[in-house]
């Protein structure tokens, strides 16, 4: 069983791919601020074992909330991709019949990297909107791979 080694992991790029924060006018006539946000999200991984690199794309869609089931007419969709390349790449890389997939332990790893890193941007990206700066939760990793789209 091969070790992950962090040090073999390196960020090539992060681009967002989609940026859209909208309020419905009924929100706009009564700003509030929001008691809560609901969050969401879905992730897309694609992998080149000749490059020995790994896209990720991260969608990441708000709501911010006026109680726990109301919701106030302030949305976001933010759309992250992430391209890292890793050095040993192919230790990491299982064959299931006629599919090639990547390790757990890998795909844990990477999602670690991608979803810290997006905290900070989306943090960024809602903190002069009416989200008023959505920090994220802490989340385990794993979920992220639950959840692809």
């Amino acid at each position: 069983m091969n070790k992950i080694r962090p040090e073999l992991i390196s960020i090539l790029s992060v681009k967002i791919y989609k940026s859209n924060i909208e309020s419905t006018e009924e929100y706009l006539k009564n700003p509030e601020k929001p008691s809560g946000v609901e969050i969401s999200f879905g992730q897309n991984t694609a992998y080149s074992l000749q490059a020995k690199n790994v896209r990720v794309r991260l969608l990441v869609k708000l709501h911010a909330m006026k109680n726990e089931t109301e919701k106030l007419g302030l949305n976001a969709d933010i759309g992250l991709e992430f391209h890292l390349h890793v050095d040993n790449l192919e230790h990491f890389i299982i064959e299931q019949s006629d599919s090639k997939l990547i390790d757990k332990r890998l795909g844990s790893v990477i999602s670690g990297i991608v979803y810290s890193t997006t905290r900070g941007i989306i943090m960024e990206r809602t903190s002069t909107t009416f989200f008023n700066a959505v920090i994220l939760p802490v989340i385990d990793p794993n979920l992220l791979l639950e959840n692809e789209e």
